[in-house]
This record gives C-alpha cells, structure tokens and sequence, in this order.
C-alpha cells in the first residue's frame, strides 16, 4: 500500500510484462506498490462471467481498486438508431459485469457529433445515457458511469459537455483526462494556476459527486489543431506538465485515482506516484 493516502495510482491495461496471466497481473502491481487497474475493454467486453469474477476476486485478494474503460465503438449521436443501440447495449453490459470485476469506474467516450450540432448530439447522447442507466445502473452495484474528456475537438468531451451530462444523469461522474483535455485546449494548462481553474469548475458544479469520486487519466501527447494524435510517455518531453497538479491535488486534499495511459503504461503510473512521494519527502 502506498505511503499517500487515499491517493490510488495504476496503469490502464495488464502491464505488459505479465503476458495476459492473471495471477501475475496483480502479483506486479502489487510488487510495484500500485494500487489501481483499468481493465481496457477497449475492443469489447469478450470474457466469460467465471472470468470476470476471477479479475474481481484477484483485485479483491490484492487491495486493487477496479476501474473499466468500454470499447471504442460507443458512438450515442450516430445517425444510425442501430449504432445508437449497440452503444447504449455495450453500457448495460460494462454495468451488468461491473460488481463481478470489482468494478466502481466504467469510463467511456460518447462518441463524435455525427455531423449533428452540439446541442443535438448531447440531447441524444442524454437521452441514451438515462435510458442505459434506469435499465442496468441497479445491476452495477455502486459502479458509475464515467464519460470522459475528449482529446479531438470534434468529439463529444468538452468540460462543460461532461458536467452538463453528469448534472443530467444521477449516475454519471465526470472522468478527466489531462492529456486530453490539453490537447483539447491547444496546451492552453501550464502551472497551478491554470489547474486549480479546471477542478474548481468541476467542483462548484458538481460537488461531491465530483471531488469524492475523482478519476483521473495522464500521459504525455502530442496534437494538431484538431486535438488529440497520440499518447507519449510522462517524461518531460511532452505536455503537460503534471507536477503542478500534483501540487493543486496535495494542497487540496483531493484524493483522485490516477491511471496512466502512457505507451508503457506500468511505468507511466510509477512516475505519476513518484511525483507525489517526491511532493512528500519535500513537505516534511
């Protein structure tokens, strides 16, 4: 268990390392004195509930908080009312699988606009949301929904999109990505400044359903004018800066979990605790 708290920190994926075994997946995060993992559902939820319940029992044995990320293909403003469908099936059943994994986050993207307007596209994507909640959000036992920051800015993922949605819909929490929401911004985030503004939107709007729920991504990125391209390592060379935020956090007492979605992502969430260890040994 880590020295900080309820401060959680974990990759998004198995660490490559552990070759899809299970039993080593968490032997290695707990070696590594993590905390959390993100089960990357990313190309679908293809498993078997012995196996869920497996992934739930491994993360229980070993203290490991569970989160989910759900497959890429949710798009709930897509023209197509059978596009819409699979999404909003693809949600029920990360709700349905969610208390056998151990799992309280199912973060997903809602998709792009679909050549709708803004305003179009989050009605249908609100209405897909509290249709997919008062069917299954019962059988999450406790798991929320996590929509989360969008990188491209022609994809459904503002801030004020995600608040919007989650004052919306009762089991919707807000998850942010820092890289994109950089990219979003044009690397527009450089010291406290900028991320105490960021959470303190998220706050005065949400309240605790935000700040004790908090759930974070982080990795470097690069971008265009057009947002997110792709995730980079958190070693300096790429915005943005996390240092400043780890101080915001530290200072408010905020206690978010933290996945990194670095290229390695094992090694990307040891930096991100490395620089709240650093932060500690600093104050004392």
């Amino acid at each position: 268990m880590n020295n900080l708290g309820t401060l959680k920190f974990g990759p998004a994926g198995y660490p490559a390392e552990a070759k899809g075994n299970l039993e080593r997946v968490f032997q290695i995060l707990s070696e590594a004195d993590l905390d959390a993992l993100e089960y990357a559902a990313v190309y679908g939820l293809r498993m078997s509930e012995e196996k869920a319940i497996s992934i739930g029992k491994a993360a229980k044995k070993t203290n490991i908080t569970m989160s989910m990320h759900a497959p890429y293909y949710i798009s709930l403003a897509s023209k197509r009312e059978d596009v819409r469908e699979r999404s909003r099936e693809r949600l029920i059943k990360a709700l349905k699988f969610a208390p056998l994994m151990g799992v309280k986050r199912i973060v997903f993207h809602a998709g792009g606009y679909s050549g709708r307007s803004p305003i179009e596209a989050y009605r249908l994507i609100l209405d897909s949301l509290q249709e997919v909640w008062n069917t299954a959000g019962h059988h999450g036992n406790g798991a929320f929904l996590a929509p989360e920051i969008a990188g491209k800015l022609k994809a459904f993922g503002s801030v004020e999109e995600i608040i919007r949605i989650c004052e919306d819909v009762e089991g919707c929490i807000p998850t942010i990505d820092w890289a994109h929401m950089y990219a979003r911004r044009q690397g527009e985030i450089e010291g406290k400044e900028d991320y105490a503004k960021i959470l303190g939107i998220f706050e005065d709007r949400l309240g605790e359903k935000f700040t004790k729920n908090m759930h974070f991504h982080a990795s470097g990125i690069i971008y265009t004018k057009a947002g997110e391209k792709a995730h980079r390592p958190l070693d300096g060379k790429w915005g943005p800066d996390l240092l400043p935020l780890a101080e915001i956090i530290r200072e408010g007492g905020y206690k978010p979990t933290f996945i990194s979605e670095t290229p390695d992502s094992l090694r990307g969430a040891l930096y991100i605790k490395y620089l709240f260890e650093e932060l500690e040994k600093a104050k004392q």
